[in-house]
């Protein structure tokens, strides 16, 4: 049998003393680490959140910004205002007589835009339901089960 050996000096109690510490403190600093690094995490989302907020005002205020200068341009190209822009650059309105129409051979017109189907007098919807079934609920639940029952007490 081995024989056990026997130290030939104990550790100092300083020693056990520092390492008893250090391993009860071990956790506390583990716990320590991890909310540094949850805090750091934390930090940098709170700093993102908060440049995505800037980025959506700076957003609200471009558009805001493009509103307003569809508005002026609306207001610019209104009837009233080109006619006194015309009126001040010296057009005039023509007269009945200076205005001529052509009809050019070939020309079609513009296309027109279709914004909807056309109406249709058939309906080309069916009723959308699966080929396979074709038995109702109550018909499945007799045949599946109360037929199977009368007909396994009469085979038995």
């Amino acid at each position: 049998m081995a024989k056990k050996s026997k130290q030939a000096y104990q550790q100092a109690p300083w020693r056990k003393q520092l390492q008893s510490a250090g391993i009860s403190l071990m956790p506390v600093i583990a716990l320590a680490v991890l909310m540094a690094i949850y805090l750091i995490v934390s930090a940098e989302a709170a700093a993102a959140g908060l440049e995505i907020m800037d980025m959506h005002y700076e957003e609200e205020e471009i558009l805001r910004i493009i509103a307003n200068q569809r508005t002026d341009l609306a207001w610019r190209t209104s009837y009233k205002e080109m006619q006194k822009r015309a009126e001040k650059t010296g057009f005039q309105p023509a007269s009945m007589e200076a205005i001529h129409y052509m009809k050019i051979p070939g020309y079609l017109g513009q296309n027109s835009i279709m914004l909807a189907l056309p109406p249709n007098n058939g309906n080309d919807l069916g009723p959308i339901v699966n080929e396979y079934y074709q038995q109702s609920l109550w018909q499945w639940f007799s045949s599946t089960f109360l037929t199977n029952t009368a007909s396994g007490g009469v085979n038995q």
